[in-house]
């Protein structure tokens, strides 16, 4: 086979990861992109889901089929599941890959958590593990992302710090970075009466694979986001900025682009489908049953 089309291989140290993350039917692997797919004995792929156990394997499984599948699998991840108390940390560029120095806030924030982690894929960031039960959605900002249930993570067992082999209870300690990195404001509870199934913002964007900036504070929504439009290339220069996604508590969703192209003809219905067929083409085929 050609050399060509070997898939960057995540690393994966087995001894190193806690046993408590090895339990159950709860994994996967995932491609050098880290899109999930289902651990094949036979290094099929087929697309996989944090949120279908159906697509889950054991760890088992998901070690021998990515360490059998070169030309398939890149890495192993572990989903966060809606009844656990897991909560996934991810400081994001806090390596500087010439020296392997890490930035400051990432090392105040490695210490509050004082919990199992490791070098994430790319070797210039950090995922933590905690238990943190009061957290129930994700928080999203350059360089910090806070992800529980209904996530998946990457795990490679490269640990910082061979000596802390647990998963640590960090309710109290996860909240207070929440508050400090990611401010409340009051909000305008607006009433809606739209349709009253709420759609996962955050996973639909991670998805349709938009680029995100930031989550920004907001008076009227729950939460919002900048992101790259879908339709730059329209603007005057290609100017990125401008661009906000957000929802409010009751899962009312909107879409606003402050550019000439966009501000007065699109809306959430066009974004929507202009995102759809970015999800829904083109995809791995999903497993039907459970396939080994």
């Amino acid at each position: 086979m050609n050399e060509d089309f070997t898939p960057v291989r995540f690393p994966h140290h087995s001894e190193n990861v806690p046993d408590e993350l090895k339990t159950g039917e709860y994994h996967l692997c995932c491609d050098e992109y880290k899109v999930p797919l289902i651990a094949t004995a036979s290094g099929s792929c087929y697309a996989a889901s944090s949120t279908d156990p159906e697509t889950w394997r054991s760890y088992e499984d998901a070690l021998r089929a990515w360490r059998d599948n070169e030309w398939s699998f890149a890495g192993i991840g572990r989903v966060i599941r809606e009844e656990e108390d897991y909560v996934g940390v991810d400081l994001d560029k806090c390596i500087d890959p010439e020296t392997g120095e890490f930035a400051e806030w990432a090392l105040g924030i490695l210490k509050r958590l004082d919990s199992y982690a490791e070098i994430s894929p790319s070797r210039t960031g950090v995922k933590v593990w905690v238990k943190a039960p009061s957290i129930v959605r994700a928080y999203v900002k350059p360089g910090l992302e806070i992800y529980p249930r209904g996530r998946y993570f990457t795990v490679t067992g490269l640990t910082l710090d061979s000596t802390i082999r647990d998963v640590a209870s960090r309710d109290e300690e996860l909240q207070a970075i929440i508050e400090e990195e990611f401010p409340k404001v009051d909000r305008d509870r607006r009433p809606y009466n739209g349709p009253k199934r709420a759609l996962d913002l955050l996973d639909y964007l991670e998805r349709a694979g938009v680029q995100i900036f930031e989550e920004r504070a907001d008076r009227a929504a729950e939460r919002v986001y900048s992101i790259v439009c879908p339709w730059a290339h329209e603007h005057t220069g290609g100017d990125e900025s401008g661009t906000r996604v957000g929802q409010y508590a009751d899962g009312a969703t909107f879409f606003r682009c402050e550019h000439a192209h966009c501000r007065e003809v699109r809306q959430w219905r066009q974004f929507r489908a202009e995102l759809d067929p970015r999800i829904y083409r083109d995809r791995p085929r999903r497993a039907k049953g459970r396939l080994r």
